[in-house]
């Protein structure tokens, strides 16, 4: 009976370690990461049955490698003027070029895509981020890649989220 309460206690210690470990990881991303700004495309600001949101795609997921035509990692982006990315290209390992910016590329029900599908706000503030035209990430070195904040064309912060 000892041994089954060890046991149990070894592995809550193991879940709690990971658990600890992947938020510091994530924090490391969000005080550390390089800002990169994304181009969002025409979204859809509502849904009543999960609140207040605004549905996202990036112009960028229209330009990656769709199913069935090599299935790559990595987006590796160019920033541009005042941050703002286009993509460079694709591939299976982290870019080494000057200048250039990977991020992972998620495979969702609607195909490859760099970024989440979905921004949420709080209720009552839709009107705010009607004006959203980019997305601001924060990428970590390894390519993970955290949506910190929305940006209208002039690239002023909207919202109250501050990174």
């Amino acid at each position: 009976m000892r041994a089954d309460r060890l046991a149990i206690l070894a592995a809550w210690l193991l879940v709690v370690a990971v658990v600890g470990y992947t938020v510091a990881g994530f924090e490391r991303t969000l005080r550390d990461g390089q800002l990169v700004l994304l181009e969002l495309a025409p979204v859809d600001p509502r849904s009543l049955m999960q609140g207040d949101y605004m549905a996202l795609r990036f112009a960028v997921d229209a330009q990656l490698p769709a199913r069935g035509q090599g299935v790559a990692r990595y987006a590796h982006l160019y920033q541009g003027v005042e941050g703002r990315a286009v993509l460079a290209g694709s591939g299976d390992q982290l870019s080494k070029e000057p200048g250039q910016v990977s991020m992972r590329i998620r495979q969702g029900r609607w195909g490859a895509s760099i970024g989440p599908d979905a921004f949420f706000f709080q209720e009552g503030t839709a009107e705010v981020y009607e004006q959203a035209r980019w997305g601001g990430f924060r990428v970590a070195d390894d390519g993970t890649a955290l949506l910190v904040a929305l940006y209208d064309e002039n690239l002023q912060l909207l919202g109250s989220n501050r990174r």
